[in-house]
């Protein structure tokens, strides 16, 4: 459960599960509870369910996150953001949970340099369908959020509208033409997915996400990966082969009855 206060505080809610084994299902262990408030991060746990803990508990439980964890260091070269329109720029904030904010746990952090990192890349080797990205928004000397371009809609709740065959088509096209730009760059996106690709207000998809995004053969921090490798999840241009053949069938299987036919 994610919600916003009005002040622009973001709060998450997720419960963790154990592993259950063949016979038994998984165990509640715990909900996780995370915030970012005014740009700092906090964490905290509840033994009790999440919708059972009320906002007095999130409050109570909440403690700082120590800022390495989850925010890096801005490296020199790196691009500031500009002044911020929310009409224009989506601020992209690290997820994380209450074990990421544990001293020594720097996953979070290394995935959001990692992220900028490749949109700074891209930034210099634009394409029409890749999310255009702005700068770092930065508080002292760390990254806080990634300012990008602010779209209508992810294509996972894009497709609730009417779709012709021709659009889908059109969709696909422009995600494997953006696909083909990241491999001739050398790299992988490794997460190719619905609810990675948004929809500007004219009908053109665009792939988000980055953070799974790296040059080919570098193990993977997080994202999907193929079997192809014996067992080692690294970037590879299979990985998106696979996923968009996965995406492919999830347009195809959109039942034509079911949208207006548009040209």
């Amino acid at each position: 459960m994610d919600y916003e206060t009005p002040d622009g505080s973001q709060f998450s809610l997720q419960e963790v599960f154990a592993d259950g084994d063949g016979n038994n299902s998984p165990a509640f262990q715990y909900t996780s509870i995370t915030a970012l408030v005014n740009g700092e991060a906090f964490a905290g746990r509840s033994d009790q369910r999440m919708q059972d803990v009320d906002e007095i508990d999130i409050l109570d439980l909440l403690r700082p996150v120590p800022l390495e964890n989850i925010n890096p260091l801005l490296p020199d070269d790196f691009t500031r953001a500009p002044p911020l329109s929310h009409d224009k720029h989506f601020l992209k904030a690290p997820s994380f949970m209450y074990e990421d904010s544990e001293p020594g746990r720097t996953f979070v952090a290394a995935c959001l340099l990692n992220e900028a990192t490749v949109l700074e890349k891209l930034r210099n080797y634009p394409h029409p369908n890749i999310v255009q990205y702005y700068g770092c928004v930065v508080q002292g000397d760390r990254i806080t959020q990634l300012c990008l371009k602010r779209y209508e809609s992810s294509l996972a709740d894009h497709v609730t509208r009417p779709l012709s065959r021709q659009q889908r088509q059109h969709i696909y096209d422009d995600v494997v033409s953006a696909v083909k730009h990241l491999h001739n760059l050398g790299l992988a996106h490794n997460d190719i997915c619905p609810h990675n690709i948004c929809i500007d207000s004219d009908g053109r998809p665009a792939i988000v996400d980055f953070d799974s995004c790296l040059p080919f053969g570098e193990p993977l921090l997080k994202g999907v990966a193929t079997d192809a490798y014996g067992g080692r999840h690294v970037s590879a241009a299979e990985n998106d082969f696979l996923a968009l053949d996965e995406f492919k069938d999830f347009l195809d299987a959109l039942d034509d009855d079911a949208y207006t036919q548009q040209a």
